[in-house]
């Protein structure tokens, strides 16, 4: 039997493209202070920790435990398609538009290390 990985199999690629946008764009009007000098070998944080864990984990590992893990508790494209279409029609649905906290600022709990 191979070593098949998660990586190998499916990645959310999608969902982590639009939760690596909101770990870069700050949350207020105003640009962050990481803005004021570009650094040219940033790393976005839950791309980085999504494939380092995926290829760690086995090909039939539980993907929706995998999202929790990276911190993705919700559906970023569907919250994008929500904030879109909210945009266009001239509403503001605020701070908590995704439903969750930004991905990169989860930490694991007890039941993510035991997976």
């Amino acid at each position: 039997m191979p070593d098949t990985r998660l990586i190998e199999r499916w990645l959310p690629i999608e969902a982590l493209g639009i939760e690596s946008l909101r770990e870069r764009t700050p949350m207020t009007p105003f640009p962050a202070p990481n803005r004021l000098h570009v650094w040219w070998a940033r790393r976005p944080l839950v791309a980085s920790r999504a494939a380092v864990l995926a290829s760690i984990l086995p090909a039939d590992a539980d993907r929706d435990r995998f999202m929790h893990a990276i911190g993705i508790h919700g559906d970023p494209v569907a919250a994008k398609l929500r904030i879109a279409k909210a945009t266009r029609e001239g509403k503001r649905l605020g701070a908590d538009a995704y439903g969750y906290a930004r991905a990169f600022s989860y930490c694991l709990d007890a039941q993510d290390k035991d997976c």
